[in-house]
């Protein structure tokens, strides 16, 4: 029984995905396959502006796992900048580019900021 219960909790260990962290000077990121990293971006939704994957659907060595937002600012405190996390895990090996902007609604004339972030799968 002893061996039973250590041998789940070892698999249930390595089950468990590795987060690795974005290098913030160089914005790259180096993964294996099946580990994940997350990007944080400030943003305020509240003047129409949002962080978004503009190529999404050119990408292949990641793929995006999920998102969320973090309030920063007291609730209820209207116009106030909030974080956004993008979470991508590592499928394949390779080198991409994620190219982020800043606009509305996807519109390119709308766009007043760009990020791009380089990915390596090894």
């Amino acid at each position: 029984m002893f061996f039973s219960a250590l041998f789940l909790m070892m698999v249930g260990c390595k089950s468990q995905k590795e987060m690795i962290s974005l290098d913030k000077e160089t914005n790259t990121v180096t993964l294996k396959k099946g580990q994940t990293c997350e990007i944080a971006f400030t943003t305020n939704a509240s003047l129409g502006y949002w962080w978004q994957l503009a190529n999404k659907d050119e990408i292949t060595v990641v793929d995006s796992v999920g998102n969320r937002y973090q309030r920063t600012a007291p609730e209820g405190m209207v116009g106030a900048p909030s974080n956004r996390y993008w979470k991508f895990e590592a499928v394949k090996k390779g080198t991409e580019t994620l190219h982020f902007v800043y606009a509305r609604d996807k519109v390119e004339s709308t766009t007043i900021k760009t990020r791009d972030v380089v990915v390596t799968v090894k």
